[in-house]
């Protein structure tokens, strides 16, 4: 081969290097950035209750504010219905990073947090306005948050539930007297076990998520839930008689864990908090319509629903405010509890 035809085959020769080392480079560069995809944050949410009560819709509409605004920087799994933990486990989860983020009723951290029962106690915080002063002052929400942040949950949100009525099959419970032995179920925590006790009711704790198939079968008698659950739960078919005692303004408190939380990069745990912000007022928002729309539901489907006198109520109140000095004095001392009891007269 003469000088001129080398020249031509090496020329054709690093032509050839040359595209192959270029689809090689964009290959790596598209296997790069899936990588990069693929690297996106995956955040993991336990709701207790079913999809449709106002949790799981609110936790929903979150969801669908991260896909606007962080789709591919973040993955936001929600598991409704305690299919992940129940209200048991789901405190020590989150501590322990098996999800990222819960939202349970303020009762249910009381296993870990007992002084949080304070915020719960029957007849102490009459409604939204009373709660967000509670837990916006200093002395109150800002001393009693730091513990639970302290061992590793970043308080992200309070989003409101609802008052607490209580319910059985066949006839009312209009006063105290009528819940003596009474088989009631409650969440985890000692504000809601205390407050039944007071009455003489048979206290019963157990998962959300059990509450449909125990009171079908007979395990319970009675149910205390908020309007917009005992509506997504179907609880009013069988529970069917419904009095409105309100004796707990419930509110859920959201968490996430800290360490995950503050690992992320800054700019999207600001976008997250934001959008926190964003579904906490949605929440507020929808809680009182929500559960409106829930006891109009409801009645249109059989369910009864009785209004107490101020006399029968004062009973309600009378029985279980001795909680006041039974549980909340002995958790927080009087100071807090005076604190308390000025916000809640405020509002009432």
């Amino acid at each position: 081969m003469d000088e001129h035809a080398l020249r031509t085959a090496g020329a054709r020769t690093g032509r050839w290097l040359r595209r192959a080392l270029s689809v090689v480079l964009l290959g790596l560069t598209a296997s790069m950035g899936s990588a990069v995809w693929a690297a996106s944050v995956k955040m993991i949410v336990n709701n207790d209750t079913q999809e449709s009560s106002l949790k799981g819709r609110t936790w929903d509409h979150f969801r669908d504010l991260m896909v606007k605004s962080l789709a591919g920087k973040v993955d936001v799994e929600v598991h409704h219905n305690s299919s992940l933990y129940t209200q048991q486990t789901e405190v020590q989860a989150l501590m322990l990073g098996g999800v990222h983020a819960i939202s349970p009723v303020v009762g249910v951290y009381t296993g870990t947090f007992p002084k949080l029962a304070v915020l719960v106690l029957p007849y102490l915080l009459p409604g939204p306005k009373a709660i967000d002063a509670a837990v916006k002052d200093p002395a109150i929400g800002g001393e009693l948050f730091k513990n639970v942040e302290a061992k590793g949950i970043e308080i992200v949100g309070i989003w409101l539930n609802g008052p607490r009525d209580v319910g059985r099959k066949g006839a009312p419970i209009l006063t105290p007297a009528e819940a003596k032995g009474v088989k009631i179920r409650v969440p985890g925590g000692s504000n809601y076990v205390d407050a039944w006790k007071a009455v003489g009711a048979n206290v019963i704790t157990m998962s959300w998520s059990e509450v449909p198939a125990a009171l079908q079968q007979g395990v319970i008698d009675a149910v205390e839930p908020v309007p917009n659950a005992w509506y997504s739960s179907h609880l009013y078919e069988i529970a069917d008689h419904i009095t409105e005692i309100k004796y707990i303004w419930d509110f859920y408190i959201v968490g996430v864990n800290k360490a995950w939380y503050d690992e992320l990069d800054p700019d999207v745990h600001a976008k997250m908090q934001k959008i926190f912000d964003e579904t906490t007022a949605w929440n507020w928002q929808s809680a009182n319509q929500a559960n409106a729309q829930a006891k109009k539901k409801m009645a249109a489907e059989g369910a009864r629903f009785y209004q107490l006198t101020p006399a029968q109520m004062g009973k309600w109140v009378d029985a279980m405010r001795t909680t006041w000095k039974t549980l909340g004095t002995p958790l927080v001392g009087q100071i807090m509890m005076d604190r308390l009891e000025a916000i809640g007269k405020k509002f009432r």
